[in-house]
């Protein structure tokens, strides 16, 4: 391994021709080098004991893992956020440092038995490359959220009215919630996401200044939200733009918002600032 990592620091960062030997050693590379995220995109996956080894490891680090499949896998004690594609056929491995696309499923059998072939890039040294890339696999990922169901995002039935107020029952059949869950931040089977926030409420305090709403993320279950669930979702329509978000205070229509600045965490608890599209 020592003469490997010898021969390929001294190689151009990229874009460069891959074959099966290398395309291991690179994935290896970049999952163990990664800091902050990894996303695998494979149709067909098997991990290898070496990679499972390394995901485990990067769960330590909480590392984002995301990854984007086709048939179901045995995940056996990584946390990642999983997106299944019916029509997914790319093979895509990124974390936010390099990219590396090619022919190859991140299955066992596929690095050690096939002829494989693909093409490595690093972010520093090919950086509008690597951003088209980047965009490709937000997408794949944001058409779907944490919980694996498939969205198709569209517009709401009918418009609803601002400064009227909803009940309950109004407003699960308007919306179509994708779940029971009582919290402050719901997602609907079109893709959309629904906020509340209630002027009473002393668990959750948004602020507001200059027009902007600093609307507090959802618990977690751990005393630092995690990115994930609602949180993940909002965070997901800022760098994505997709899915309309609607505001609801004390049940009582506020308007459509966007997420106006990047999301925050401040005292262990995400912050999302909102603007409300009428005053944009």
């Amino acid at each position: 391994m020592a003469l490997l990592d010898k021969f390929f620091s001294s190689r151009d960062r990229g874009p460069f021709f891959v074959t099966t030997a290398e395309i291991g050693y690179y994935l290896e590379r970049m999952f163990k080098d990664a800091e902050k995220s990894i996303t695998i995109i494979s149709p067909y996956i098997k991990l290898s004991q070496r990679i499972r080894s390394i995901l485990i490891e990067k769960n330590k680090d909480n590392i984002d893992i995301k990854i984007v499949h086709n048939k179901d896998f045995d995940l056996n004690n990584i946390k990642a956020t999983t997106f299944k594609r019916e029509n997914l056929h790319a093979k895509c491995f990124l974390t936010e440092k390099a990219a590396l696309i090619g022919s190859m499923n991140l299955y066992d059998y596929s690095q050690v038995n096939n002829d494989e072939m693909g093409v490595f890039l690093t972010k520093e040294e090919n950086s509008d490359l690597y951003a088209n890339i980047e965009k490709e696999a937000l997408r794949l990922c944001s058409h779907y959220f944490s919980n694996g169901k498939n969205i198709t995002y569209k517009c709401e039935k009918f418009p609803l009215e601002q400064g009227k107020k909803y009940s309950k029952e109004e407003l699960n059949k308007y919306f179509s919630f994708i779940d029971d869950y009582p919290g402050g931040i719901k997602q609907t089977t079109h893709g959309n996401i629904v906020l509340f926030y209630y002027s009473k409420s002393s668990k959750y305090t948004n602020k507001e200044k200059d027009g902007i709403i600093y609307y507090m993320g959802q618990n977690t279950g751990a005393e630092i939200q995690e990115l994930k669930y609602g949180n993940k979702a909002l965070h997901a329509s800022f760098t994505t733009g997709k899915g309309r978000i609607f505001l609801f205070k004390d049940n009582v229509f506020q308007g459509e918002c966007l997420v106006c600045q990047s999301p925050f965490q401040e005292d262990g608890k995400w912050i999302f600032p909102l603007k409300l599209k009428s005053r944009v």
